[in-house]
């Protein structure tokens, strides 16, 4: 008895050793049921698997609320779209004034594939459809959200002033929206958890496709100069989606602080870059995750230290001029 209590009194002892020795580093996530607080709490797992460090998430409203905190060095990592990141280093749009110089790219995770949604039964069919319709508008704590409402309506040949707003503070709560019956139909990225608690809710919802030409894509990038359009198909992760369907992407990137030191960087991208099917088990949008596209050119945003260092030792092949500079 007197040896098994030392035993137990030892590993007791260890644990708090062994937990002070790991590094914990912070990742900035939205709000719980988006698709950015599944897909932060994904990285972090990763993270977690690495020795030496330990993760915790640090859930905010919204992108635009965590980002400058990365920026500052209060927060390590973060995963946002690409147009966000870029709007914010550059201090326009809702950073107007605002540049948030300290950001840095780690790698390019997987497509965020976004629609409008309705209910099945709705005869909203197309975007052009939508005029004098109810939607939430507004989006205060979660500000790209109207950016992209805006390239939605002009693929339609739309503004905002066609639809009947309703404001709302972000996605999320335009998603409660519609299952209460409030507005005729929301804006949200495909595969998110709060997509499929909404379909659930309500009997059934539908995405509203986009017509995939080249006007439609100009009119879109007036908005979204990233965006392009892909098909998908029907599948058990993606709710809304009843048939093949064309709908709108641009990538979402996982960041770091320029504060975040070398090292750190170096082994989460590392991590990231190994990690497929962890973070594919965790969040299926993984799925769209390419190992070997991590260094997509991004310019105007570059990359950390860290994370260029890793791509060069793993082979990972960087666009013409694409490196930090």
């Amino acid at each position: 008895m007197k040896k098994l209590i030392f035993a137990l009194s030892a590993l007791m002892l260890a644990l708090p050793l062994q937990s002070a020795s790991a590094q914990m580093v912070t990742v900035g996530t939205a709000t719980p049921g988006s698709l950015f607080h599944s897909a932060g709490t994904a990285v972090a797992k990763v993270i977690n698997g690495q020795d030496g460090l330990r993760a915790t998430l640090q859930p905010f409203a919204s992108a635009n609320v965590y980002i400058p905190a990365v920026s500052e060095g209060d927060i390590d990592f973060g995963v946002a779209t690409v147009q966000e990141v870029g709007v914010a280093l550059a201090g326009k749009e809702h950073f107007e004034g605002r540049p948030q110089d300290g950001l840095r790219a780690v790698g390019i995770m997987f497509p965020l594939r976004f629609a409008v949604f309705v209910r099945e039964d709705s005869d909203i069919r197309t975007i052009a459809d939508l005029k004098g319709k109810s939607l939430p508008t507004g989006y205060s704590s979660q500000q790209i959200a109207a950016t992209m409402m805006d390239a939605i309506y002009a693929a339609g040949g739309l503004t905002e002033a066609d639809v009947e707003g309703v404001t709302v503070a972000n996605t999320v709560a335009g998603a409660d929206d519609f299952a209460t019956g409030k507005v005729d139909a929301f804006f949200f990225a495909l595969g998110a958890a709060k997509v499929s608690e909404v379909e659930a809710s309500v009997g059934g919802i539908r995405a509203i496709p986009f017509e995939a030409n080249d006007q439609t894509l100009e009119a879109v990038r007036r908005y979204l100069p990233q965006a392009y359009f892909v098909d998908v198909e029907p599948g058990k992760a993606l709710a809304g989606v009843k048939e093949p369907t064309t709908i709108l992407a641009f990538d979402a990137l996982a960041f770091a602080s320029a504060k975040t030191s070398d090292d750190t960087v170096y082994k989460v991208t590392k991590a990231l870059h190994d990690g497929k099917d962890a973070l594919v088990a965790t969040f299926p949008a993984f799925r769209g995750f390419d190992p070997a596209k991590m260094a997509k050119d991004i310019a105007p945003i570059e990359y950390h230290p860290g994370a260029i260092r890793y791509f060069e030792e793993a082979g990972v092949a960087f666009p013409e001029g694409d490196k930090a500079n």
